[in-house]
């Protein structure tokens, strides 16, 4: 599972309900609201963290490269814009510079992280 924490200053929480709906539909990827964490000694209740997706299942080569490419031109297209991806201990962060350096490299990580599986 891949957790995608997005940071656009002013308007996080709809450019994060963006990017979900652009990996839904661009990516074809399962991926929805991760919940919100719950500071020490609060009640649990369903609530749902406003500026962090998850990202679930295996991801081959075909669906890294079209989660590279959303996340990147999300990236691009808004100023300040920021997504980090994180998976266990390994993080990339998107933001800013080239395009196609920037896509490269997150399909790269996310091909490094989630190996095929054979068989």
């Amino acid at each position: 599972m891949f957790h995608l924490t997005v940071d656009a200053p002013g308007s996080a929480a709809s450019a994060t309900n963006m990017l979900l709906d652009e990996l839904v539909r661009g990516a074809r990827v399962d991926v929805r609201h991760a919940p919100a964490e719950l500071p020490d000694g609060a009640k649990s209740g369903t609530g749902m963290a406003l500026t962090e997706l998850l990202l679930n299942g295996a991801v081959p080569a075909a669906v890294a490269a079209a989660v590279a490419s959303v996340v990147t031109a999300f990236v691009q297209r808004g100023s300040a814009r920021k997504v980090v991806i994180k998976k266990g201990d390994s993080t990339i962060t998107v933001q800013g510079g080239d395009a196609r350096t920037q896509k490269a490299l997150v399909e790269q990580w996310l091909k490094e992280q989630a190996p095929e599986v054979e068989g």
